[in-house]
């Protein structure tokens, strides 16, 4: 008998206080979602991406000039970026180094040893990008010479 009368004087958690903690365990719960979420997201959305705002090779009779112009279009820092020009012999490579997102670099190369080119022929080029996370970026085109 008294182990039954022990029984029935425990008392429990106000429905209260129940209520109050499950409220906080719920919103506790709901943060950390939150910050997994928006964390994961913003990783996925950084991007590395170049645009090529000008891009020229002239040939005169005493020299060649390469010169071109490139900017960070992504979201992501850039800690190397080089352009190659397959010429008719020869490469010519400029080098534009860091870029930040949103700023643009201009690099210029007078007579690259041992390239030539063609007036009116068009040049394949490629581009290789290197972000600050070590994720790369390949891109190549054409540019065509001009005299």
């Amino acid at each position: 008998m008294k182990k039954l009368n022990c029984l029935r004087n425990r008392r429990a958690v106000s429905p209260l206080l129940a209520t109050i903690i499950l409220i906080a365990i719920t919103v506790a719960g709901g943060l950390v979602i939150y910050n997994l979420f928006f964390s994961t997201a913003g990783t996925l959305s950084a991007q590395t991406s170049i645009h090529v705002e000008s891009m020229d090779i002239v040939k005169t009779s005493s020299q060649i000039l390469v010169s071109a112009t490139i900017k960070n279009s992504g979201n992501k820092p850039i800690t190397a970026c080089t352009m190659t020009i397959y010429g008719d012999t020869g490469t010519a490579t400029l080098n534009f180094g860091a870029i930040d997102p949103g700023q643009s670099k201009s690099t210029t190369l007078a007579n690259p040893s041992g390239f030539s080119v063609t007036v009116g022929k068009s040049y394949p080029l490629r581009i290789t990008v290197t972000a600050s996370d070590g994720s790369t970026l390949d891109k190549s085109m054409s540019v065509t010479c001009t005299g």
